[in-house]
């Protein structure tokens, strides 16, 4: 008698890194380039998006600095001994993101991504939530790092020379 065969589906896996926003464990994608540094002093930039913190000298690049906490509406940055900067490349162009905590990497499976329930939508904003996946006992919020990064014309943001929001950070 011929053994039945075994139909298995392929999932495949993604790797993130998550970091505290105050309570909240939140979860961006590794992508090359990922970096994560002290904080160091920050150059403020006038008439920027009210989320811009300013920008710094990364070894000789320019880099700009969005305060995530403040961004997704959790609050104000709170300097602490945890306090990271996480920075990204996006298209070859890096970009710091103001964490409290770094909480390490992990993967998941894809498969296991939900969509985010009423609560985080409203707590943190839905376009900015790519879903949530279980890890352990807690529940991390994975981000969508392309719409943390589009920001709107607002009071805080003038226009510049090239009718683009001060603030926004350009796709490469």
């Amino acid at each position: 008698m011929a053994k039945p065969k075994r139909v298995g589906s392929q999932t495949s896996t993604e790797s993130v890194v998550t970091f505290f926003l105050g309570e909240e464990e939140c979860a961006l994608p590794i992508t090359e380039g990922h970096q994560i540094i002290l904080d160091i002093p920050i150059t403020r930039i006038p008439n920027v998006n009210k989320h811009v913190e300013g920008v710094l000298n990364l070894r000789g690049v320019v880099t700009p600095i969005v305060d995530l906490k403040n961004r997704l509406g959790l609050g104000v940055r709170v300097l602490g001994d945890r306090h990271r900067l996480l920075i990204v490349d996006i298209g070859g162009r890096n970009v710091g993101f103001s964490v409290d905590a770094i909480g390490g990497a992990f993967d998941y499976e894809t498969n296991k991504l939900q969509p985010p329930p009423e609560e985080v939508v409203a707590r943190v904003g839905g376009r900015y939530v790519t879903g949530v996946v279980r890890r352990g006992d807690s529940v991390v919020i994975v981000l969508s790092l392309e719409n943390l990064l589009q920001f709107p014309k607002d009071s805080d943001a003038k226009e510049t020379r090239s009718g683009m929001p001060a603030g926004v950070i350009p796709r490469a």
